[in-house]
């Protein structure tokens, strides 16, 4: 009864002695790219101020880290909203980037799955940082484009009267179909 029992422990024991455990890194990055270049690899750049940072729940396959909302002040790529929402991780080996509200960035952010599903994020790895230490980042980048209330609701507007003629466009095409069965039965009925 003993030679039984020796069998499965003595081959969890084989694969407790062989079994490696996974090589783990922390978050580790290269000299970050200049800003010409990170400004042409990042999806938006924008200057603003951290409103507030929400953490995210974690869960298998979902959301993590923390959502930063910032006003948004100037603008140099993919931002024409005056507030924006980034996603970034919890700054302990997860290159998330530790912002504080109220403190005003330069904001790097790519479009990512990283943290977040399907948001714009930024890592320690960009060039993001606090405004006050981005002198090398605006003189390279130049001035900006302001953004304001005025500007995003025109764009909602806009996205508005499209979202409008998709709508018509595909009312009309069922109609036609309909109509065209229609049609089509009646001269059936005429014919028989």
């Amino acid at each position: 009864m003993r030679c039984k029992n020796i069998l499965p422990v003595g081959l969890m024991l084989l694969v407790l002695l062989w079994w490696k455990p996974l090589d783990v890194s922390a978050c580790s990055c290269i000299m970050p790219p200049s800003p010409e270049e990170a400004l042409d690899k990042a999806d938006a750049v924008f200057s603003g101020e951290v409103v507030e940072i929400v953490e995210n729940k974690k869960f298998f396959g979902g959301a993590y880290g923390r959502t930063v909302h910032l006003k948004v002040d100037k603008a140099w790529k993919g931002i024409k909203e005056s507030e924006t929402s980034i996603t970034t991780g919890y700054d302990d080996g997860d290159c998330g980037y530790s912002f504080e509200k109220g403190q005003k960035y330069l904001v790097y952010a790519s479009a990512s799955n990283m943290y977040v599903p399907g948001t714009l994020s930024t890592t320690i790895c960009h060039r993001t940082t606090e405004l006050s230490n981005a002198a090398e980042d605006l003189n390279e980048l130049g001035e900006g484009q302001e953004v304001s209330n005025d500007g995003s609701q025109e764009e909602t507007l806009d996205e508005g009267i499209i979202r409008w003629w998709v709508f018509g466009l595909f009312v009309l095409g069922l109609l036609a179909i309909f109509l065209g069965f229609r049609y089509k039965n009646k001269r059936k009925k005429a014919r028989g």
